[in-house]
């Protein structure tokens, strides 16, 4: 069935505009074609709203998701909440939205910020309202380092408004459902959030400890995750039963990170429970990249975890494929291939008249409708398909919408079978039985001056401090030697890697561009925080090429001028480093002083990665609080 899919996905690929019977058999009759309505796409004017949805309707998309709860403002006039500066004084676009969507037979389920609320220009209004209901990292920041404010989740005043909010939005229009967004907390890495003073002494009080005492390598830290979980598992769930309560026939959906256990452990999202407890009727996973085969097992994880449970529709980021708009196509086909009842796509603003007509032509050639209206009788409908295909002698079309009726069979299944609540499983930790204790260096300052050819031949090197990555991320012994070597002048931060290899021949090196991925080859990678602080810091990365990848934190936009070079020999490789301390917004330091660092390796020549390391920080290696210690002597 896959490869039938993937066959059709590359004659697509060779000929956008195809629209044979062949062809347009791929094309099941009940399938959700979602799309994201960016509320930068949403015209302001009647006439072009108009226009937007012809252009949907002539895609065959079915299902729009405009933005209209977003920063902390709404984009229509609300009496709660000032309206989005972009919209002022324009025409409230979401009845004009509805009324032609529904006419062109679309549904609209409004897509909505939940707790994020603003970003680095602008609070919103939420916040600009209600400045104590900001949530907060452990180090006090509201601000996060991806530019965003969030609301907290724990704080009930703000749970009370936002649910106000939502009443508002479905009693006021006649939207068909509603699209839960940033339903999370922010990014964990590098700066944990969830620390507000309402949080803070809610768990204090139920579990006897301060949040800002919990060592994440203990067990407190299961309770501390599952305390934040529990923020937002309850959300969803008054929202789905409060909204349902005013719109029986509204449908509840989110917009859910890849991959549930990064999404458990980074986000404290646990949508595998939200479909447990029916608390929503289908998922949009953000499964945006640009690489097929990262897209089909990231669809293979979710099926895997949620089987039939839940209607699944996959996020295909457009904003990724640019340059190459045909791939959507492909992707559809992998989705398909899996089984699952739906796409979503990423987002309005990338979508144009060019993916209007690949898309007409190609994977959504028919009108389909939505799986989860009546999902009993588009099961049957699929099944009466399925048997005509059969009896026309189209053996693989058949058995694809037999296969989806099945799907759909067992969603209804367990959606009309009673269950009792299903409480979360223990949070995926990975906690160790005994921590491997922080290291420490001390760097001598170089006797001579340093060459950077990757060779490590200068006479400075042998008077360099000695850094052993005894161990995995993990912290099992490592199964290669690698030793970093450390020393610096007035003006650098010197650090060489010698790097043993029994697989010299199975080295893996294929980036070579400046911040190309490094760390996917065999490569090297230094963390450095020059003010110890353990919260900002640098990361550089050099491969086997010699290729350099550098950033601040986990923005790839920053770059500094610093140098690289490798060398490869009969049984390992080096590398050598040269990192200004003024490209790190540094000074010379001071005898004495103390930095704090990591320094990794990852290792691929064996088939399957493996990651080595100086410091243990168990999981990954943005972990600022695992970092070891480096005293300039």
């Amino acid at each position: 069935m896959l490869r039938y899919f993937l066959l059709i996905a590359a004659i697509a690929l060779s000929i956008p505009a195809m629209a044979d019977s062949d062809y347009t058999k791929a094309a099941p009759p009940v399938e959700l074609r979602a799309i994201w309505v960016d509320a930068g796409a949403i015209p302001k004017s009647e006439a072009g709203i108009r226009n937007l949805v012809r252009l949907y309707r002539k895609a065959n998309i079915n299902l729009l998701l405009p933005e209209v709860i977003a920063r902390g403002y709404t984009i229509y006039p609300s009496k709660l909440i000032a309206r989005d500066p972009r919209f002022a004084g324009a025409i409230d676009p979401l009845p004009i939205l509805i009324r032609e969507a529904h006419a062109a037979g679309m549904e609209v389920h409004p897509w909505v910020w939940v707790f994020r609320a603003g970003y680095t220009q602008d609070r919103g209004a939420i916040l600009k309202a209600h400045p104590d209901w900001v949530e907060l990292s452990k180090y006090g920041e509201d601000l996060s380092a991806s530019g965003g404010l969030w609301i907290s989740p724990s704080i009930p005043a703000a749970r009370d408004f936002l649910v106000d909010l939502y009443r508002e939005l479905v009693t006021r229009y006649d939207v068909d459902g509603i699209h839960l967004d940033y339903i999370r907390y922010e990014v964990q890495s590098p700066s944990p959030y969830g620390y507000c003073r309402y949080a803070r002494e809610a768990f204090t009080k139920s579990c006897g400890i301060d949040p800002m005492d919990v060592d994440r390598l203990t067990s407190d830290q299961y309770s501390w995750n599952l305390y934040r979980e529990r923020q937002i598992n309850t959300f969803v769930q008054r929202v789905s039963i409060e909204l349902r309560a005013i719109k029986p026939k509204l449908v509840i959906s989110a917009a859910v990170g890849s991959d549930i256990k990064n999404a458990r452990l980074t986000l404290m999202q646990n949508w595998a429970n939200w479909v447990a407890n029916k608390w929503v009727d289908f998922l949009t996973t953000m499964t945006y990249t640009d690489v097929d085969a990262s897209f089909a097992n990231q669809v293979a994880g979710q099926k895997q975890t949620l089987g039939s449970k839940v209607i699944l529709a996959p996020g295909i980021g457009l904003h990724m494929m640019t340059k190459n708009p045909e791939q959507m196509v492909s992707q559809i086909g992998i989705a398909r291939g899996q089984s699952c009842l739906g796409q979503a796509l990423f987002a309005s603003s990338y979508f144009s008249d060019t993916q209007q007509m690949i898309l007409s032509g190609g994977p959504y050639s028919n009108p389909a409708e939505l799986p989860f209206r009546d999902p009993q009788a588009k099961a049957d409908a699929l099944t009466q398909t399925a048997d005509k295909l059969k009896s026309g002698g189209d053996v693989d079309q058949s058995r694809y919408c037999s296969d989806l009726a099945s799907v759909l069979a067992e969603y209804v299944k367990f959606r009309q079978t009673p269950s009792p609540y299903v409480p979360p499983t223990t949070p995926p930790l990975d906690i160790p039985p005994s921590v491997v204790p922080l290291p420490f260096v001390q760097a001598p300052k170089a006797s001579a001056a340093i060459t950077v050819d990757g060779k490590l031949d200068d006479a400075a090197w042998a008077g360099a401090a000695k850094a052993q990555l005894s161990f995995t991320n993990f912290g099992d012994p490592t199964p290669v030697i690698t030793t970093a070597l450390l020393t610096y002048d007035d003006k650098c931060l010197y650090i060489g890697f010698d790097a043993a290899e029994p697989q010299m021949g199975r080295l893996k090196a294929t980036v070579d561009k400046r911040d190309g991925p490094t760390f996917y080859d065999d490569s090297v990678e230094v963390y450095v925080d020059p003010t110890a602080k353990r919260r900002d810091y640098y990361h550089l990365s050099t491969n086997t090429l010699g290729s350099r990848f550098d950033q601040k934190i986990l923005n790839p936009g920053w770059n500094a001028q610093w140098s690289a070079a490798s060398v490869k020999g009969a049984n390992g490789w080096t590398a050598e480093m040269a990192i200004p301390f003024a490209s790190l917004g540094a000074s010379s330091p001071t005898p004495g002083a103390q930095w704090a660092l990591n320094l990794t390796r990852n290792r691929w020549a064996t088939g399957l990665p493996q990651y080595l390391t100086w410091a243990v920080p168990y999981g990954g290696f943005h972990s600022p609080d695992r970092f070891g210690t480096i005293t300039f002597e």
